[in-house]
């Protein structure tokens, strides 16, 4: 079933906590709109907004990287990583652009801070595994079991979920 393929892959790709992986399946989150006053629904909405117009680049980021990188999982052999990072880089690199061209609401800055935050942790995580593979296999095969222990549970990760941005976005 292609579905299940899917998440089974994203799900691996989570775990491996990298910029490659998530899960589509956990759809929008929603936030539950204020009934304290006509300005709280506005703000709601206003944020809701920004989160979907982002989520929806994540839920069409995340098959082109599984695509991209064969299945999700960076636990593969260098010379694949290798062949994969341009095509990899360029698909991270369109998806900046059209995140800079997501309109951020006033109301919405601290949900554009907390997925800022998570994009620099992502990039780092790029940096250190593209310097681990330059040093050899085994450098980067730690490098790779490491990120499967702490990665997943990054604090950035946990805050970005909990702004309502989809698990899809770890293919950012």
């Amino acid at each position: 079933m292609p579905g299940t393929r899917l998440r089974i892959v994203a799900s691996a790709v989570v775990s491996v906590g990298a910029l490659a992986s998530g899960c589509s399946s956990s759809g929008t989150a929603q936030r539950t709109p204020s009934t304290a006053s006509p300005s709280a629904d506005t703000q709601t909405i206003a944020v809701q907004k920004y989160v979907d117009a982002v989520n929806k680049l994540c839920d069409e980021l995340l098959p082109k990287i599984v695509a991209v990188t064969k299945g999700g999982s960076f636990d593969i052999p260098l010379k694949e990583f290798f062949a994969q990072l341009p095509a990899h880089a360029k698909l991270r690199a369109d998806f900046d652009q059209q995140l800079a061209r997501v309109p951020v609401p006033a109301e919405a800055e601290d949900e554009a801070r907390i997925l800022g935050a998570y994009i620099r942790f992502a990039n780092e995580l790029d940096a250190k595994r593209l310097r681990a593979a330059k040093q050899g296999q085994a450098s980067y095969h730690r490098e790779i079991r490491a990120e499967k222990k702490y990665a997943a549970t990054d604090p950035t990760i946990t805050a970005r979920n909990g702004a309502g941005f989809n698990e899809s976005c770890n293919a950012r």
